[in-house]
């Protein structure tokens, strides 16, 4: 039964770690795509465009996008209550995104940076939004939510990295070995090799 369990957890384990990393990417991605511009008109009498991109309006979706493909180690090197711990944190990020992305779409939160364009010039027409990078966003953020609350409910199910499985008849190959070994040993396994009730 054990060997028919662990394939499906495994697949669980790199399901969130997709997840995650597609997240991340979507993140990274939005940071990059232009979210507005605007033309204007230079005191010398030329048109330049101005744009903003997520990184200029969304400072947060690198770091977010960073610290989501750090939360994929987090995931891996921990189990039990410490790794639900990082599913709450992936969860919450996706959800404080989620809501940012919302806002974008419920009522204008844009400020137009106008850094790159010379002082005194005045803009023509109307200022020109797009809604892939907010949407892209709104993707990655769900993705991130998704992940976190599978991490959260189902982190009993994933194996941890470190975790070793070794056939019956390892643990009597064990300690016919010499004793500085067995002790190595014991300690790896996460054994006290003090402890007389192990043996």
């Amino acid at each position: 039964m054990t060997s028919e369990s662990e394939p499906r957890s495994k697949g669980l384990l790199w399901s969130v770690l997709l997840l995650v990393l597609a997240g991340a990417g979507a993140l990274w991605g939005a940071s990059g795509l232009t979210w507005l511009s605007q033309r204007f008109r230079t005191p010398m009498g030329t048109e330049a465009t101005s744009g903003a991109t997520g990184a200029v309006l969304r400072p947060e979706l690198g770091p977010m996008a960073l610290a989501a493909l750090a939360a994929i180690a987090a995931v891996l090197a921990t189990g039990g209550l410490l790794r639900r711990l990082v599913g709450v944190l992936i969860a919450l990020a996706g959800a404080l995104l989620a809501w940012r992305a919302f806002q974008q779409f419920s009522g204008g939160w844009f400020v137009h940076a106008t850094g790159d364009v010379p002082p005194g010039s005045t803009p023509i027409g109307e200022l020109s939004t797009s809604p892939f990078g907010p949407l892209l966003m709104g993707v990655g953020a769900l993705l991130l939510l998704i992940a976190g609350l599978l991490v959260v409910v189902r982190a009993g199910r994933m194996p941890a990295m470190g975790a070793r499985y070794s056939a019956p008849g390892a643990a009597k190959e064990q300690k016919s070995q010499d004793p500085d070994r067995r002790l190595w040993n014991e300690l790896d396994a996460g054994r006290d090799p003090t402890d007389e009730d192990d043996r």
